[in-house]
This record gives structure tokens, sequence and C-alpha cells, in this order.
């Protein structure tokens, strides 16, 4: 009996365990495929969100670096600005002497300056630039500073060697201009009809040797010619062969006719410069030395400011305390959205708008940071035509102005 109850058990048993043993059904298959589907597609998305913002923020940085790196220039460089100015005796003529020389009696000390330094809307500073206005919005400053910027002597030529004079005064000089690349272009180019010409807002420099700064200029001295009346001012980067849009660098010049005005950087859409001084509190306005952002260092009242009978020179032959510079930047795809010939009406808009702006210094605000209340009107243009830019801006404090003069 034990024998037979044993065989008659394990074929039960082997039934058992192979029934208990029975895999996934069709519809648990398709759940499952279901799930790892919709996670596949949670995973792939977050990827690509990811990826896409690594990419637009380093393609942010590259786009910008250009921008960025010619700001620091234009910063670093105006910091140097100087006047040198100095006291120099005011004197009331007294006629002739018996040998028909004039005689003259001092009055007064006045402050006094070889140097000038402007800065305003370009189309007021260049009289080539105001003919074709809407290419050259923002803008533009002047100045002189010790950069030591000097021309490549050739051995035995009998010129001064002055490679080591590394302080020399040079001028110096930015604005922006929209224009092609034609001037500048490699030459193999100009044989190639399938290059078209690269046409950009660009970031000019103008920079002539110290050989060359004709603030020196016989002609040209003084700037301001008080007996007869003639200002000379401006003249020295406005007129001649080394004027700021005269000599312009092209593609065959060498070290013997370098030009003194260059392209520093591109997709740069306007350049403001607003002088300014120091307030205490609410007791005046920062931009009251220069209310139409213009300055020049001749003038005894800048345009738009108020006289004063306590100083009856003004701010002349002084260089403002302070100088707000800000630059507005398109990325690569603005800057050839502008460019092509179908959105020339854009590009007229744009140009024209900015080209409007930013005259007066208590409106700098409302055109382009906008206020609490409103978006500012350059912002609100950029956006709606899907525009991108980004705004540089830093206040430099001038160590020469020399205020206490």
């Amino acid at each position: 009996m034990t024998a037979s109850f044993r065989y008659a058990r394990t074929p039960l048993l082997r039934r058992t365990f192979v029934c208990g043993a029975k895999g996934f059904t069709l519809i648990e298959l398709l759940v499952s495929m279901t799930f790892l589907v919709i996670l596949m597609l949670v995973v792939t998305q977050v990827i690509g969100i990811v990826q896409r913002t690594w990419v637009r923020t380093n393609s942010r940085v590259s786009q910008f670096r250009e921008a960025r790196m010619a700001f620091d220039v234009i910063s670093r460089t105006l910091s140097q600005a100087t006047l040198n100015t100095y006291w120099e005796n005011e004197f009331d003529p007294l006629g002739t002497d018996i040998a028909g020389e004039k005689k003259f009696k001092a009055k007064n000390y006045v402050r006094q300056s070889e140097l000038q330094f402007v800065c305003g809307p370009t189309t007021g500073l260049l009289p080539l630039a105001a003919a074709n206005s809407q290419n050259y919005p923002g803008h533009g400053v002047f100045f002189q500073a010790p950069l030591g910027v000097t021309k490549l002597v050739v051995a035995g030529t009998g010129d001064v060697n002055t490679e080591n004079m590394v302080n020399l005064m040079c001028g110096r000089g930015y604005f922006v201009e929209w224009g092609s690349d034609e001037p500048f272009r490699p030459p193999f180019l100009s044989t190639l009809t399938s290059v078209p010409l690269r046409f950009r807002m660009r970031l000019m420099e103008y920079s002539p040797t110290a050989e060359m700064n004709r603030i020196y200029d016989s002609s040209l001295r003084p700037l301001v010619d008080n007996e007869t009346g003639t200002n000379n001012g401006k003249k020295w980067f406005q007129e001649g062969e080394t004027g700021a849009l005269t000599s312009i660098v092209k593609d065959n010049e060498t070290t013997a006719s370098r030009a003194f005005t260059r392209p520093v950087a591109e997709n740069i859409l306007a350049l403001i410069i607003s002088p300014q001084q120091e307030v205490t509190g609410n007791a005046g306005n920062p931009y009251d030395i220069a209310p139409n952002y213009i300055w020049d260092s001749t003038l005894t009242i800048n345009p738009g400011a108020s006289a004063s009978s306590a100083n009856p020179q003004g701010t002349q032959h002084l260089l403002p305390p302070l100088l707000k510079v800000t630059m507005i930047a398109l990325d690569q795809m603005g800057g050839e959205t502008l460019s092509r010939e179908e959105n020339e009406e854009l590009r007229e808009k744009v140009l024209g708008k900015v080209g409007g702006m930013f005259q007066k210094a208590s409106d700098f605000a409302k055109e382009l940071e906008g206020t609490e209340d409103s978006q500012g009107e350059l912002e609100e243009l950029l956006l709606s035509n899907k525009l991108n830019y980004r705004v540089f801006t830093t206040t430099i404090a001038l160590k020469q102005s020399r205020w206490s003069l």
C-alpha cells in the first residue's frame, strides 16, 4: 500500500507545478509596453529640453562674445581719457605800445587744455554721417589718451623710432555704422560673384597713430581762438585724409598706408554715451551737466545745460566725472535678419527708431529699460520683431576729470 500511494501522488505534484508556472497575458504585455513607451517619451523630452537649453545658453555666450570683448575695450580705453588741464593767465588788452606791439594785463586764472573730449549723437559729430543719418544710429565719442599707438618704423628711413614710446598721446574714437564689408574684405572675395557683400551694423574704432594725432596740428591751434572767434574743435577727427570717415581700413593697406578707422565688432545696434556727475540723495540730477548727451570740453556750457554765475567758465576744459556707457548688441541671427534685402523695410524701421532715440538723458529709462508701468520703447520694438539682443552697460569714473580745478 505504501508503494502504490507514493506512485499515485507523484504525477499530481508534477501537474500542479507545471500549471503554476504560467506566462504574461497579451493584455499585461500591452500595458507594460505602454508604460515603457510613455516613460521613454518623458525621458526623451527631458533630454531634449536640457539639450536645447544648453545649446541656447552656449549660443548666447558665443554670439555676444565679440560684443563683450569690444565693450571691455571701450570701457578700458575710455577710463584713460585725459585733457591734461592746467591753469593759465587770462589777459585784458591795454592797447599797443610805441612799437605797435599789443599790451595785456593779467586779469584772472582760467582753466586751459590743449586736448579735447567730445561725445554725443554721431550725426552731430561727423558731418559726413549727417548726410546718411539712418546709417549712424546712437552716439559717438572722441578723445585723447596716453595709449602709445605708433607707426612701425622701417630701419634706415630717417624717421624717429617711436615704437617703445608706450605713453604717447593718441586720438581715439568709437561710433556705430551700418554698411558693407566691401572696403576691407579679402581681395579674392571680390572676384567671386557667389559671395555677396556682407552688410552689418558695426562698432567702428578710430585709432590714429601718435604721429598723426591732428590735435597738435598747427593749423588747428588753438582749438578755440577767442580773438577771432574761430572754433577748430572736432576738426582733428572730422576732416582730411585722417578723418574718422575718410580713413577707412582697406583690403590692400600696408604698414606704411595703415588706415585709422576699422570695425571691432559686428551686430552692434547702438552705442550710448551719457556724461554724468555724482549726486547725493535727491540733490540734483546726475545728467544735468549734459542733458542732451552732448559734451564738448571746449565749451563753457554744454547744449541744454544751465549756466552758473558762480562758475563763469562752466565745464570748459573738464572731463565729466562719470561716463555711463551702454551698448546694444544683436545676436548673429538678428544681424542677418536686418541685412536681408527682403527685410529692408524692417531695417529702416529699426534704424530709424533707434536714430530718433537717446536725444535726452532724462528719457533713457523710458526708451531703453522701461518703467514699472510700461515696457521700454526699444525693448518693445526689438521683441515685437523677434530680434534677440543684449544690453551691456557700465559707469566709468574718469580719474583725470580734475573738477577741483
